[in-house]
């Protein structure tokens, strides 16, 4: 059970499933970037910018742009930390990396940096930021810069549903 601590940096966390694994006995280029994508969501949503912002505002976080380094191997029954770090924002514009550790061994397994735009879903065009978003984009900006998390909402770093 993961208890989360009072000033904890904000991740998720998932344990590598079996039917992720591909014929070289490792988990499978696709589900990085799914895990990465998914668990980035996530984490964003603890900021206040996932689906509730979403489901609120009927706008979202398309992603536009998205590099992907694999650095080391994970496999079934691997545990896993999801890490992202907010690296700038301008009016339309969230640029993130995002980090999938190998949660017991505390090694880095691949990196995704990822361009995302603001959309209004209503006409599936780019548009500006809101002064509420903004304002948690500098807010999160500023708990990455100085490491107090304590501000923002609790970090979960929740397990992933294995079903």
């Amino acid at each position: 059970m993961n208890i989360p601590q009072p000033n904890a940096k904000p991740c998720e966390k998932a344990v590598v499933r079996d039917e992720w694994i591909d014929l070289y006995g490792h988990m499978n280029m696709a589900y990085y970037v799914k895990l990465l994508d998914d668990l980035g969501h996530r984490i964003l949503e603890q900021f206040g910018l996932g689906e509730g912002y979403t489901r609120e505002r009927n706008c979202g976080l398309f992603t536009v742009e998205a590099n992907l380094k694999y650095l080391r191997e994970v496999s079934a029954g691997d545990p896993l930390r999801v890490e992202l770090t907010p690296l700038r924002f301008d009016e339309k514009r969230l640029v993130t990396q995002v980090e999938l550790f190998h949660d017991e061994q505390n090694y880095l397994s691949a990196t995704m940096q990822q361009t995302a735009v603001h959309v209004n879903l209503d006409t599936r065009k780019v548009c500006p930021f809101g002064d509420e978003a903004k304002d948690r984009l500098r807010k999160m900006m500023g708990a990455y810069a100085s490491g107090d998390w304590s501000t923002l909402k609790p970090a979960s770093c929740a397990q992933l549903p294995s079903t």
